[in-house]
């Protein structure tokens, strides 16, 4: 059995967060002398000197100084799982899994589960890309808890997220750029396209996009894509912003107008049967976006 209480703990804790037994009293609803003699029994049980008093100041000793940064992670724990319990009961998921078409932006994925993790503390995420008909069959195949996707199954209700602009991109030195507002899409099937594997296991699967050059390399994701583009191979459609930072990439401009814009869809394949945890989630995407189309209206 423990020697040490978790009270006294909170005490010790409070007296220096709080700079001293006057605001602690104040702040825990206990009186002075019992605040004094909690810490008082704190080191005599510990045999070391925590606290050093000098007038109605206190200061930690060196000893002190290591045991409040411990003392303070196990009164934070301590709070943390008289949290948990309420929100257990509530129904809220251990674990929830997150699968994300390739193309979704990643500076709104980061703000979300920034939210997330202040709102609901408890549910662990396990995050996964998907591409295209992938993404259809993680919903109809019910492998996620919540998915964006460009592709929503006959009979699944998606709740339309955002619009996704689509460039192709190629190297500076890429031939296509010498004849920017002059080539055809014809023109394109001469030259390597660089392609984001559909990880359907479907073989009856839905392809998406263009995909008429006769020569074309297949990847895992947009991040070998565009490795493979900086070394002067190949173009391929991809978002703006995932090759904004990189300066040898820029898009091709050709006769017609070549971008493509893809809407995405945020789909819980459990529909009203989905816990807490999975709601919210899906509430925050969406209010990242209406404050996004918000922010550019006005």
């Amino acid at each position: 059995m423990l020697k040490i209480s978790l009270t006294q703990w909170q005490i010790f804790c409070a007296v220096i967060d709080l700079g001293g037994y006057a605001r602690a009293a104040k702040v825990l609803n206990k009186s002075h002398s019992s605040l004094h003699h909690a810490v008082q029994k704190l080191q005599d049980q510990l045999g070391i000197q925590l606290i050093e008093v000098t007038g109605k100041q206190v200061s930690l000793t060196d000893l002190g100084e290591v045991m409040h940064r411990r003392a303070k992670l196990l009164v934070e724990e301590a709070e943390t799982l008289e949290k948990l319990a309420p929100l257990l009961k509530q129904g809220w998921e251990p674990e929830i899994t997150l699968a994300i078409d390739t193309i979704y932006p990643k500076q709104f994925l980061s703000k979300v589960l920034g939210k997330f993790t202040e709102e609901n503390p408890i549910s662990r995420l396990q995050i996964k890309e998907v591409v295209l008909q992938g993404a259809a069959d993680t919903i109809a195949e019910k492998k996620a808890d919540l998915v964006i996707s460009p592709l929503v199954p006959r009979g699944i209700i998606g709740v339309p997220l955002m619009t996704q602009l689509l460039k192709p991109y190629a190297h500076v030195s890429h031939p296509l750029h010498d004849l920017s507002g002059e080539f055809t899409s014809r023109q394109m099937e001469e030259f390597l396209q660089i392609v984001i594997r559909d990880n359907s296991q479907n073989q009856n699967r839905q392809i998406g996009g263009w995909l008429k050059s006769e020569q074309r390399w297949t990847v895992d994701s947009l991040s070998q894509a565009r490795d493979i583009m900086k070394s002067g191979n190949g173009f391929c459609w991809a978002p703006p912003e995932m090759m904004a930072e990189d300066a040898d990439l820029k898009p091709l401009v050709g006769e017609q107008n070549l971008d493509r814009l893809v809407a995405l869809y945020i789909v819980m394949p459990n529909g009203e049967l989905s816990g807490p945890g999975v709601q919210l989630l899906s509430k925050l995407f969406q209010e990242a976006h209406l404050t996004e189309c918000a922010s550019q209206i006005y």
